[in-house]
């Protein structure tokens, strides 16, 4: 009995070109995934709805409604959504808070109840992340990777 592989040097090029296109398209995933995460949070601290306690502000005098725990946390100066950035790098992407309270509110203190806002974020990404790498698997065992 005799077997021969024949194609080798195609079945080579054609795998280079695939782990190409698939790396093209989810660095692109990856990049869209984070960006996403980075606009929901901004606006859920922005725009999402707030029912906390209503006080007065100082320098300049103003009237503040405040988040409610689990609420996203409300503006006030802009501060902590402007610190809000997508950090990404090949097929590595960070969603960052920059503040010095952006953990304090996200996960909440002794004396302060959780306002979350990234990780509710990264939750309504997540199943449009994973269904955008099954599209690519499943376009890659299609064979019409592009």
């Amino acid at each position: 009995m005799t077997a021969s592989l024949t194609g080798t040097a195609e079945l080579k090029r054609a795998l280079a070109e695939f782990g190409i296109q698939a790396d093209k398209r989810i660095k692109g995933i990856v990049q869209g995934t984070a960006q996403n995460i980075r606009t929901h949070a901004i606006k859920s601290i922005q725009r999402g709805t707030k029912s906390g306690i209503v006080y007065e502000k100082t320098s300049p005098k103003r009237t503040h409604r405040a988040s409610a725990p689990g609420e996203a946390p409300a503006t006030d100066t802009g501060r902590l959504a402007g610190s809000i950035r997508a950090d990404i790098e090949g097929l590595k992407a960070e969603v960052v808070a920059d503040t010095e309270y952006a953990a304090w509110l996200e996960f909440g203190t002794q004396n302060i109840q959780p306002r979350p806002f990234l990780v509710p974020a990264l939750e309504v990404e997540r199943p449009k992340w994973n269904a955008r790498l099954n599209a690519v698997v499943e376009d890659a065992a299609k064979g019409i990777l592009k």
